[in-house]
């Protein structure tokens, strides 16, 4: 028996096991892409629209930070713009969390330990794991570049920023790869994972913004080399190489790793838990906020980051110069503000949906809890079922409204030194991050209730139910029906371009009520793992 034997029967169960999440996640960046080479043409209809893009672009920190350069003015080029950021990062994060789960998630929850009585060599679920996210990528690239070229795009180009999305899954599943061998925390290698990748992503930004004198420092990131593949714009493969070397070198390094500790194990020592409990940790709601506080303190951390950089790169003087986009004084006409205002707005709103996906992860807790066999454990002690699962529900439903406190704050306090405006900036922001809350709620709801009714299907009903609110959200630019986008995502009645009044968040927040009240009814009557 080789080290790679049982490789082709674990690729196999890997995709049975993710034959829903696997579509899921592949979908979010062919909807990025697809979604702006959709709109690129009524965007920017004219040459003269499309150069004031360019020119912005150059002239706008803020877009420099967090997208990427313009290399060009054509359609193709702006599209690959607008798209790049949006589309590796989806890329990157599903591929670590695909990774993570079928290796360190595995090990953890001891299934790995039984495969391994099999005839299963010790590399075969590396492997199955990085060649499915591997191949899933292939996939994806295959059916951007179709979709591009039937958008009538440069086949080329298309082509090209297809081949970039792979590079970003392949980058992402090496660095999944080498941290699952150092660390035995789930969570402390796909969070670790995904900000080594972000963190490169804002590198490549930092030597954007600072013109010909830091080029050399985007050529330290993953996501420089591919941002000067440059698609649509004087296609240059060779970056790609740098990219196939750098996955390998990780990937060989995981391997060696993995050869070095323990089934279980990590390179890092577990750190020893105190001799005594502190009396906080005596209840439910006490254990819950051990399990879920180092999430919510990252959360917090980044996101402040991210707000500070957008309010302050995206200062009002920048913005008097983006506020002449045709859309964006649509925006703020029907909103009844200034465009460079609107363009705040509409910031503060995406920045808010981010938020979504820790409410997502939150409330898949007590799943994951439940699997471990954690719940089991708990239960037994005198704390009922609706308590165990209210006490995770506490941090499900409140820490996203200080998260979004915290977005609105970091943004309207960067707004506010940009402008000169730091009172009304933080108001401001405050009330249009904060407002986003009860449609938050409605997706924890959804999840409570799919957790409470089904339990193993709660992850694939949770992650569609957020894929389907964020695809409309693109979808109702592409000529959906108002009343259907209204009809399937909450987040559309907290919307700021929308009329929002007090009975939206009132009803909001009754229909969260409920579906968590399903939730927590039919948990108490359905049977709970046993590990």
């Amino acid at each position: 028996m080789t080290t790679l034997t049982g490789t082709a029967g674990l690729v196999r169960l890997i995709l049975r096991r993710d034959r829903f999440l696997l579509p899921l996640w592949l979908l979010l960046p062919l909807t990025i892409v697809l979604g702006r080479a959709g709109t690129v043409g009524s965007t920017y209809p004219t040459a003269r629209a499309r150069q004031e893009r360019f020119e912005q672009v150059l002239d706008i920190p803020m877009f420099l930070l967090f997208q990427s350069r313009a290399f060009d003015s054509t359609p193709g080029a702006l599209v690959a713009q607008e798209a790049f950021a949006g589309t590796t990062l989806a890329c990157a994060i599903g591929a670590i969390l695909f990774v993570v789960r079928h290796t360190r998630s595995e090990e953890q929850a001891g299934r790995r330990e039984l495969l391994g009585a099999t005839v299963v060599g010790r590399h075969a679920p590396l492997t199955a794991a990085v060649s499915v996210v591997t191949g899933a990528g292939l996939v994806l690239a295959v059916v951007i570049a179709g979709g591009l070229v039937a958008m009538q795009l440069p086949v080329l180009g298309s082509v090209t920023f297809a081949a970039v999305a792979l590079a970003a899954v392949v980058v992402a599943a090496s660095l999944a790869a080498v941290l699952v061998q150092v660390t035995t925390s789930v969570k402390l290698a796909a969070f670790g994972a995904i900000g080594v990748f972000y963190v490169g992503h804002l590198v490549r930004g930092v030597s954007d913004m600072g013109g010909s004198g830091l080029v050399w420092l985007g050529w330290l990131s993953p996501s420089g080399w591919l941002e000067h593949v440059r698609p649509f714009a004087g296609e240059r493969l060779w970056p790609f190489a740098l990219v196939v070397a750098f996955a390998t070198v990780l990937l060989a390094a995981a391997y060696v790793l993995s050869t070095r500790r323990d089934l279980a194990g990590g390179l890092l020592p577990e750190r020893l838990a105190a001799g005594t409990v502190t009396p906080v940790l005596r209840g439910p709601l006490g254990l819950a906020w051990r399990l879920h506080r180092g999430m919510a303190v990252g959360w917090a951390t980044v996101l402040a980051c991210c707000a500070l950089g957008t309010g302050y790169a995206g200062g009002a003087g920048a913005m008097s110069a983006y506020a002449k986009g045709a859309w964006l004084r649509e925006y703020a006409a029907a909103m009844g503000v200034s465009p460079s205002a609107a363009f705040f707005v509409y910031v503060a709103f995406l920045l808010g949906l981010i938020v979504a996906f820790y409410a997502v992860l939150t409330t898949l807790r007590m799943r994951t809890e439940e699997e471990l066999g954690h719940a089991e454990t708990v239960l037994a002690a005198p704390a009922g079922r609706t308590r165990w699962a209210a006490s995770h529900l506490v941090f499900a439903m409140a820490v996203p409204v200080v998260l979004l406190a915290i977005l609105g704050l970091g943004a309207g306090v960067g707004g506010g030194l940009s402008a000169g405006d730091l009172p009304g900036q933080v108001v401001s922001m405050l009330g249009l991050t904060v407002g986003i809350a009860p449609a938050i709620w409605v997706l924890v709801g959804v999840g409570v209730a799919a957790y409470g009714v089904f339990g193993r299907g709660t992850a694939v009903i949770a992650w569609l139910a957020l894929a389907v609110m964020l695809g409309v959200e693109i979808a109702v630019h592409w000529g959906l029906p108002q009343w259907v986008f209204r009809l399937l995502s909450p987040f559309a009645h907290v919307n700021p371009f929308y009329e929002r009044t007090a009975v939206t968040y009132l009803a909001l927040t009754m229909v969260a009520a409920a579906l968590t009240g399903v939730g927590l009814w039919s948990l108490r009557r359905r049977d709970i793992a046993s590990s």
